[in-house]
């Protein structure tokens, strides 16, 4: 569903010859890096058997690296 929003937001910018275009593209950059983020958490939790606070605790570091936009 997603995809699909970052492909629309994509078709828009390459459309549109505003500073509109900007800002949609930065939108979908973001959306793109939230989602990666998304996939590694899961992809990690997955991989290893944690207890429940070790897991919610690398969940939550996670989570705010990329709500603040850091990369590991």
């Amino acid at each position: 569903m997603s995809d699909d929003l970052v492909k629309r937001l994509r078709e828009e910018a390459a459309a549109d010859t505003s500073t509109c275009s900007k800002l949609t593209e930065e939108a979908a950059d973001r959306i793109e890096q939230l989602e990666a983020a998304l996939r590694e958490i899961v992809e990690q939790i997955e991989q290893y058997d944690l207890p429940a606070p070790v897991v919610t605790l690398f969940v939550l570091q996670k989570a705010r690296k990329a709500l603040d936009g850091k990369d590991d």
